[in-house]
């Protein structure tokens, strides 16, 4: 459970990241239904600056303080030092949460 392949080179998801991954799934679908893309307030900063960059969301980032690059070293904090690119972990998680949220459509 919790693997996925990148096509390419090979990029496992750890079972931790793939529960954020599936966590960020249920707050993408939330946050694009509601608030305009907006994250919810009751969310982390984690997850909200997660929310927001997945969904590309740069008013958000800017409101909070943050720019894109400080956003991503938040979120990926602990999880990405084994893939050495904050860009290509964020690019995996969107790319399965695409996948999940075409398929819960």
């Amino acid at each position: 459970m919790g693997d996925e392949e990148e096509t390419g080179s090979i990029v496992h998801l750890t079972d931790v990241e793939v529960e954020f991954a599936r966590g960020l799934v249920v707050r993408v679908r939330w946050a694009r239904g509601r608030d305009d893309g907006f994250p919810s307030s009751e969310w982390s900063t984690k997850e909200r600056l997660a929310d927001a960059l997945v969904l590309g969301n740069q008013d958000y980032l800017a409101a909070q303080g943050y720019r894109m690059s400080p956003a991503l070293d938040r979120v990926c904090a602990g999880m990405v030092s084994r893939y050495g690119d904050r860009i290509a972990w964020l690019h995996k998680v969107g790319t399965l949460l695409n996948r999940r949220i075409r398929r819960l459509r």
